[in-house]
């Protein structure tokens, strides 16, 4: 019997993309809060790496590609375009001890966490694992650096909370998901989008 030769792997996962104009806000709020707090305790993350993440899927045979596109075109079917507003600073897991930077997305009408519940169950009925708590939407500006001390944490936080940044540095219209590629390199990540999947859209999903 001829053997068969494994289909690579691919790093995937599932986002909605952002405007220019928004990319551009993000870039210049990075570098105001450069200015503003301990910036060598962090990691800052790449404007075009910036995406609102619904699923992160990992390492997946490309032969599983077609499969999941048409789930989510499935899962996508009762959404239609909306509109989110960024905005607002935060970190997780707190002000104390913060780990991660973020900007905020408003989802007052809990449009976005329907459709990120929705895309979760299509890959669930794929073999991927349910998330394990709520959806809650934001752009990672910044990650702390693994060898920052307890204090050094606290300072951070401290910063952070004499920091002002507008409530809406701008608006998101969220008309299609993408299915998204993440390579893994030394000089960072390279993002690709595969596919765009429209919100009630009559027609396919379509190539970027």
């Amino acid at each position: 019997m001829e053997s068969q030769t494994r289909k690579p792997d691919f790093r995937l996962f599932i986002s909605i993309n952002l405007t220019p104009e928004l990319l551009a806000a993000l870039t210049d709020l990075q570098s105001q809060l450069k200015r503003q707090l301990a910036s060598h305790l962090l990691r800052w993350t790449r404007p075009e790496g910036i995406h609102l993440t619904l699923k992160f899927l990992g390492d997946t045979d490309t032969g599983r590609i077609e499969d999941i596109v048409r789930a989510l075109g499935q899962a996508v079917e009762s959404h239609q375009p909306f509109e989110l507003s960024i905005g607002g600073l935060g970190c997780f897991p707190n002000q104390r001890k913060p780990r991660v930077l973020w900007v905020g997305v408003q989802d007052p009408d809990e449009r976005l966490r329907h459709l990120a519940a929705s895309v979760d169950e299509a890959m669930a009925g794929l073999g991927w694992k349910r998330e394990n708590r709520p959806y809650t939407g934001h752009l990672t500006l910044a990650r702390v650096k693994k060898y920052a001390s307890s204090r050094d944490k606290q300072a951070l936080g401290e910063l952070l909370s004499a920091v002002t940044v507008a409530d809406t540095l701008g608006v998101l219209p969220v008309q299609a998901i993408h299915l998204m590629r993440s390579q893994l390199r030394q000089d960072g990540a390279v993002y690709t989008s595969l596919i765009n999947i429209p919100l009630t859209s009559p027609g396919p999903p379509t190539a970027p």
